[in-house]
């Protein structure tokens, strides 16, 4: 009966402490492409967090002017470089210009252990810099989410109002609903445990903005039941498109031309 306890106790004391690196798994090592290999004109930048730290971020204006920009916060298991071949070619297929950013810890921005805390940060630090050194109105911001991303991006909806819509793709309801899915973590206390949450089921009522979710129907790693719960719970104006046969990871591929269309329709005609 010890060594079960002894187990139990250990496993438990990894995930406690260890949480953050399983959360934000940063690769060490990435492509190195740019959207320059899509041949798209492209601003490297530095946006600054604080007196010390900075993200790594694209600016990629639309093919033909606009008004419009898509602010786009990436899964957790990729940085900037590996969204260049899928991501940013369909999302620059919507039409409007894209703000694609590597939270600090990913990439080539400032290396720290990312948390949901400065996750949040750094979403922030991104939308002030559009807003005031860009001089972008914010009813033209769309704040886009992916997987993990949709935290910061349903983060920003809530703390910044006048937003032009909220894009949450595979969206979790919380952390802690992702991790019960899990039998090996059902085991312990996992409220009790986490220190990240990215509560997006309480937030996503605090949303006033115009609200487009997007998941796959086979999705088993943030379940079609998390992103439907989100749109029970959210505010009119919303929309709900569903990828048939779409998993976690291939909702881009299997969501093809009819997904950038919703998703264009949705940037372009919500007001």
């Amino acid at each position: 009966m010890l060594y079960p306890l002894i187990a139990y106790l250990t496993a438990g004391a990894l995930f406690y402490f260890q949480q953050d690196r399983l959360i934000f798994p940063a690769p060490t090592t990435s492509t190195k492409k740019t959207p320059a290999d899509l041949g798209l004109a492209f601003e490297d930048l530095r946006i600054s967090v604080n007196a010390r730290d900075y993200l790594h971020a694209w600016w990629v204006p639309a093919a033909t002017p606009s008004e419009k920009v898509i602010l786009a916060f990436h899964g957790n298991g990729y940085v900037l470089e590996d969204m260049v071949w899928e991501e940013a070619a369909k999302l620059h297929g919507i039409g409007a210009n894209l703000m694609l950013v590597d939270y600090r810890g990913y990439g080539s921005s400032t290396r720290i252990s990312p948390n949901e805390m400065t996750v949040d940060e750094d979403a922030e630090a991104t939308l002030k810099y559009m807003l005031h050194q860009r001089g972008i109105p914010v009813a033209n911001v769309f704040v886009l989410g992916r997987s993990i991303g949709t935290g910061p991006a349903a983060f920003l909806a809530v703390s910044n109002s006048g937003l032009g819509g909220l894009i949450l793709e595979s969206p979790f309801s919380s952390i802690d609903d992702a991790a019960a899915s899990f039998w090996y973590f059902r085991i312990y206390p996992a409220r009790l445990i986490l220190h990240t949450h990215f509560d997006n089921l309480s937030r996503i009522s605090s949303v006033l903005a115009p609200l487009l979710i997007v998941s796959g129907t086979a999705d088993s790693l943030t379940p079609l039941w998390m992103a439907e719960r989100l749109f029970a719970q959210a505010h009119q104006p919303k929309q709900i498109y569903l990828v048939p046969s779409a998993g976690h990871e291939d909702l881009l591929s299997m969501g093809g031309d009819a997904l950038t269309q919703v998703l264009r329709r949705f940037v372009h005609g919500v007001r």
